[in-house]
């Protein structure tokens, strides 16, 4: 018989849901300014007109406050309304449609990238053997890694959750650091090739005596090709320069600093990660993060780019950004680049109930519904470090706005409700937590589906809802915002999404 110790190590997550109660009364602040809007509107009127005033004012009021509390597309109308009328300025200006030309000039700064819109400005140096982005508009420089957790699946619960706790240390150590701006951790899953195999049956075919023994162990070869799958794991760190400054100026400052500084951290991070049993498979180089790009926004290139080797593995960080890219005006909830079409979902609910470690794993090995293949996708968890003090600043301010809540509830004869506990009780869990010693987070979750045709899309997507409802998530389809946030979950350089 299972012992409740036990069932707390098979299910030990438990993230709490996100919080109900608003600015006021359930309401964010576009919800607050609209009704403050019909409320002016309605008290002018009165004012000028007298009472005949609440009947010729009605037609901009009434739509108005009822707008303020009409939800559309996983958020308020008023948000939701913003965001559509950006959308159309930006088809009307014809800012939905990159092109570029690939016998264009190359960018004329060094280290420059061709990308759309503000990441043009953006810039990749080498340090070492790692690359490392900066960000002139955030002033922030970013390191990538492919991590490694060797026989993770293979542990029993007792050494996962010693593993995670390791993990959770780590993630707890950049909260105390000053200049981590940002950690994402990264997911692929995409079609791979079997190079590995192939390269091996080459080298060892002349021990094979028997002839009809090469054709069929080809045939094998060339059979599974189609069924390959590579899951890789990244961990992208991104830290403030001006917060470092300190640091900056001792190591001599301007370009050359912030390089050194960079590969410092990468020992750092190295070493931290060790401790906690992850391997760094590698830091990524200039041509290794162009890759990630480049296979994200062309598809059809994966088994060009995976099977090269030596001085020309990778891609050419000139290549990592679109030749093509477009947001369909007819269609809010895609996005068309080179050889794929895409959506990408924000991940607004995590399980409530207690889940177990490695309780992403269905979203991972998530199948399409028609064929059972694998679903190429790209899931990331951007994770901003949340000072000490702030942290506990936000969580008193938040149950001070909880304690008015309910006494404009109870003025008005609510009874409390299992909702609004539930959030007072995540708060003091949190409160708990951070005076354990651990660190907080505001974290958020992104998943970019990829397919060939719209068709296969909407396919993929429904395999990847089904996923979702087994590990305990609900994703929203970032509706007219496509195109920004492809761009912040296929480039690995520590992008936010504003």
């Amino acid at each position: 018989m299972t012992s409740a110790i036990e069932k707390d190590i098979a299910r030990p997550a438990n993230l709490p849901a996100r919080s109900s109660q608003g600015v006021v009364l359930g309401l964010d602040p576009w919800q607050v300014v609209t009704l403050l809007v019909a409320g002016a509107v309605l008290l002018v009127s009165v004012q000028t007109a007298g009472p005949p005033g609440l009947l010729t004012s009605a037609p901009l009021y009434v739509p108005l406050a009822a707008a303020a509390v009409i939800r559309r597309r996983g958020m308020s109308l008023p948000r939701w309304g913003a965001v559509w009328m950006n959308k159309k300025m930006r088809d009307a200006l014809g800012a939905t449609k990159e092109t570029y030309a690939p016998e264009a000039a190359r960018p004329e700064r060094v280290g420059a990238l061709r990308l759309p819109g503000r990441l043009a400005s953006v810039e990749m140096w080498q340090a070492g053997d790692l690359a490392a982005v900066y960000d002139p508009h955030g002033n922030s420089i970013t390191v990538m890694a492919e991590l490694e957790v060797p026989g993770f699946l293979m542990k029993d619960l007792h050494e996962r959750l010693e593993l995670a706790d390791r993990w959770a240390m780590v993630l707890s150590s950049f909260t105390q650091r000053p200049g981590v701006k940002r950690v994402a951790m990264q997911e692929r899953t995409f079609p791979a090739t079997i190079r590995v195999a192939r390269d091996y049956f080459e080298q060892h075919r002349g021990e094979l005596n028997v002839p009809s023994a090469h054709d069929r162990y080809q045939a094998v070869m060339d059979k599974a090709e189609g069924f390959a799958v590579a899951h890789r794991n990244y961990l992208t760190l991104t830290y403030d320069l001006l917060k470092l400054s300190g640091q900056l100026k001792a190591l001599g400052g301007g370009k050359n600093a912030a390089v050194r500084l960079a590969a410092l951290e990468a020992g750092n991070v190295r070493d931290a990660l060790a401790g906690a049993e992850v391997e760094v498979r590698k830091w990524l180089g200039p041509r290794d993060v162009a890759a990630l790009a480049r296979t994200a926004f062309d598809p059809a290139s994966i088994p060009e780019v995976e099977n090269r080797t030596g001085a020309q593995t990778g891609v050419d960080p000139v290549a990592m950004g679109p030749t093509y890219m477009e947001e369909p005006k007819n269609n809010h909830g895609i996005v068309h680049t080179d050889s794929g079409v895409h959506t990408t979902m924000w991940i607004h609910e995590w399980p409530r109930a207690a889940a177990p470690i490695g309780f992403v794993n269905d979203l991972v090995f998530a199948r399409h519904p028609v064929d059972g293949s694998a679903i190429s996708h790209i899931f990331t968890t951007v994770m901003t470090p949340v000072p000490i003090n702030e942290a506990f600043k936000r969580i008193k301010n938040e149950k001070r706005t909880w304690r008015s809540n309910q006494r404009m509830k109870a003025r008005r004869g609510e009874d409390d409700s299992a909702v609004d506990n539930a959030d007072y009780q995540a708060l003091q869990e949190q409160e708990d937590g951070l005076v354990a010693g651990h660190g907080e987070y505001r974290y958020g979750g992104y998943l970019t589906v990829t397919a060939r045709t719209e068709d296969e899309l909407e396919q993929a997507v429904a395999g990847v809802r089904n996923a979702l409802s087994r590990a305990g998530m609900e994703a929203q389809i970032l509706y007219a915002q496509q195109g920004e946030a492809l761009l912040v979950n296929a480039l690995p350089i520590g992008l936010g999404l504003r």
